[in-house]
């Protein structure tokens, strides 16, 4: 199955096979359907994964799908990635990395440590009210924040992001505050080919992908598949891009 999506500004085509949709994406649809008829209020749903793993598109997908499916909820997929400490703030502080050396935010953009927790929480809070405010976003043409500019109105909220189920530090306990939680595993090698693609397609040589892997994403990616929460759905995603249901609480 093919959609044309937006995400972050950008169009593509996301393609799932005809039996992933069918065994796995559109019964997930359905779950989060009743919950939210059976609750009466806005349904929050976290989706978590590495980076690279394709969170997002699926996000979009499922949004697209949604409002493909009668009887279905329509659901609004948002990113957590309009949570990032702007640039100027990133520039101005810093933390100690995994090898106990103190960086700057911005060479580290994107680890957890650069992320405005307390302002996600927030704001998962306030999206339970009748009028919630507009969450921020991430310009992918900027490259930095834009505040307030995403309005929060469907009564199903797909968040998706890769520390949304990460059980250390500022981020423990985020995931208490969703209805349902989605976790997407891949393998460590898949991911690294994609993300270093993703750098090389934006412009890097190949030398310079694979030593922001090793200083940056690789990191990123060991540190959500080793330290997450249970979700209540763990998906596996294939070498093939093929989808499949690992567990369920």
């Amino acid at each position: 199955m093919e959609a044309k999506l937006t995400v972050n500004g950008f169009g593509f085509v996301a393609r799932y096979g005809e039996k992933d949709v069918e065994r796995v994406l559109l019964p997930l649809l359905w779950r989060w359907t009743e919950l939210q008829k059976e609750r009466g209020e806005r349904l929050v749903v976290m989706l978590a994964a590495p980076p690279g793993a394709g969170k997002s598109t699926l996000a979009a997908f499922m949004e697209w799908l949604s409002r493909r499916t009668p009887e279905a909820t329509p659901l609004q997929a948002v990113g957590m990635d309009g949570f990032h400490y702007p640039n100027a703030y990133l520039g101005a502080h810093s933390f100690v990395d995994e090898d106990g050396r103190e960086v700057c935010m911005r060479s580290r953009k994107g680890a957890p440590e650069t992320f405005d927790v307390k302002g996600l929480r927030v704001a998962l809070l306030d999206a339970r009210s009748d009028a919630p405010e507009p969450w921020p976003a991430y310009s992918r043409v900027l490259h930095d924040v834009v505040p307030a500019s995403l309005p929060i109105d469907e009564k199903i909220l797909l968040v998706e992001g890769n520390y949304l189920l990460l059980d250390e530090g500022r981020w423990k306990g985020l995931a208490d505050l969703a209805d349902f939680t989605v976790f997407l595993r891949a393998p460590e090698e898949l991911l690294r080919e994609r993300l270093v693609g993703r750098k090389v397609a934006g412009g890097a040589t190949l030398e310079e992908a694979r030593a922001w892997h090793a200083a940056s994403d690789g990191r990123n990616v060991a540190r959500v598949l080793a330290h997450h929460s249970p979700a209540d759905v763990e998906l596996a995603l294939g070498a093939d891009g093929g989808l499949a249901q690992r567990s369920f609480v």
